[in-house]
């Protein structure tokens, strides 16, 4: 349980009522208070994780459909807060601030240190990378998803990482275009897939009466470019459709150029780079014009996107 070390009361959380109106006085809230005890703990642990808000302890909470809305909508709020102009109103960020807490986010050794000191940092990043070495073994799947589903998901990831040109090519023997071809030929789709681009392929086979020609239901359509395989969330009738996550692939209305993606960790214009890469390749290669939906975007009218969507897909190309 945390303990205040400015007057020693003990709390599984202590709140910023704790610090103004019951502590020493020293202290207007937890953000002044752990400017002064930098590896101070404010929540205990097991609340933390009963407190975190999951998709999948939304659907055990609220149910199926009411678990998904709130998580999208949570998502969605996430986005916001997130972006360097909401820290700028709310906080009064500069944007070397906004970029440092963005880095500080990261989970590095450098950054482990820093939050826990020499020792206790050195330690909780070799914790951390036994657990990512155990998110990579069998027994992990097993263990999150179930015996049957974890061995599916194991073998899916594993057959991801054989996509590489040098295991075709010892493999197979081929040259380095067959196995190109090879690769683009295989029936492997992304092995984790957002709820929107689900709901998306569904509506959009509902009102089209038809099984769109590649998606992740079926065979998600792939160019070998940039040195390695890419794949696409929805083909059909020679157009194709990309499903962006706005936090994920840095939403342009919502994050400048500059902003340091804490997963990625790179910067948001290397994000776009790679997107633009990929699209082009597309266009360029195969002569497939792209759509591109934003998550916000069908979040605020679903409706107008699912029919853009459908007048994309049956208008004839120029």
């Amino acid at each position: 349980m945390p303990t205040c070390l400015e007057c020693g009361f003990s709390a599984p959380r202590l709140q910023w009522t704790h610090f103004k109106y019951k502590c020493t006085g020293k202290f207007n809230n937890g953000t002044e208070y752990r400017a002064e005890y930098p590896d101070a703990q404010l929540v205990d642990e097991e609340l933390k994780k009963r407190a975190s808000v999951t998709l999948t302890g939304l659907i055990k909470k609220y149910g199926e459909e009411d678990g998904h809305l709130r998580w999208d909508s949570y998502r969605a709020k996430q986005a916001v807060t997130n972006t360097k102009e909401y820290k700028k109103e709310k906080y009064g960020w500069t944007d070397k601030q906004f970029n440092e807490y963005n880095k500080s986010r990261a989970v590095t050794l450098e950054n482990m240190i820093a939050k826990h000191g020499e020792t206790a940092g050195a330690v909780k990043w070799q914790v951390y990378c036994e657990r990512q070495a155990y998110t990579n073994t069998l027994d992990y799947f097993v263990s999150k998803y179930g015996e049957e589903a974890g061995k599916r998901h194991y073998n899916r990831i594993n057959a991801l990482k054989a996509h590489t040109l040098e295991n075709v090519q010892r493999i197979h023997a081929c040259t380095k275009e067959e196995a190109k071809k090879i690769l683009e030929g295989r029936n492997v789709s992304a092995l984790y897939t957002s709820n929107l681009e689900k709901d998306i392929i569904a509506e959009l086979e509902q009102r089209l009466r038809v099984k769109l020609d590649y998606t992740v239901n079926t065979k998600q359509y792939c160019v070998w470019g940039n040195d390695k395989p890419n794949f696409y969330d929805i083909v059909h009738n020679n157009k194709a459709i990309e499903i962006n996550g706005d936090y994920w692939h840095c939403n342009p209305n919502k994050y400048d150029a500059e902003y340091f993606h804490p997963h990625a960790e790179e910067t948001a214009k290397a994000i776009w780079d790679k997107d633009t890469q990929k699209n082009l390749l597309l266009e360029n290669e195969r002569n497939i014009p792209i759509l591109v939906i934003w998550e916000s975007e069908y979040l605020q009218n679903k409706e107008e996107v699912i029919q853009k969507c459908i007048q994309w897909i049956q208008q004839e190309k120029k």
